[in-house]
């Protein structure tokens, strides 16, 4: 019965924790919406398909939308240093690149509107200064994390 108990204890100490941390609910909802993404995308098969397609991704990019009020910094702390929580975020993302791969392979199955929903996130942009400046930022700001 003290076994028992003491499991319970544990995993309800667990679980309080997760739902203390509002970073692990951000994390949840930025993997859950990454899926739905990935999701969306996959369900694109034809030009026929891309209507309820499009209308997931929709719903998708609402969701991730949202996180956005959240303090990046922050968000890319938790993520780094919170055991278990970078694998499974890297692991959909790679899924999702398969996906936005496939469809730009796919030519949008010829929909403007699916190729403007993705367009920030799939096509390459103007390479302005500012967009190079911001990435050499970026980067000096990765290798002054790993001294």
């Amino acid at each position: 019965m003290y076994k028992t108990l003491a499991s319970l204890l544990v995993a309800g100490t667990a679980v309080y924790a997760a739902e203390a941390d509002p970073m692990a609910d951000v994390c949840d909802r930025l993997v859950s919406a990454l899926e739905q993404e990935t999701a969306a995308l996959a369900s694109i098969t034809s030009a026929e398909s891309v209507p309820a397609g499009v209308e997931q991704l929709r719903a998708s990019l609402a969701a991730l939308q949202e996180l956005m009020s959240v303090d990046s910094n922050e968000l890319w702390l938790y993520i780094d240093n919170t055991e278990g929580v970078k694998q499974p975020i890297i692991d959909v993302l790679e899924e999702l690149a398969l996906q936005f791969a496939r469809v730009e392979k796919a030519s949008f199955f010829g929909s403007e509107e699916l190729r403007g929903i993705l367009a920030p996130q799939v096509l390459e942009t103007v390479d302005t200064e500012a967009a190079r400046h911001a990435k050499r930022e970026k980067l000096r700001e990765i290798d002054h994390d790993e001294d």
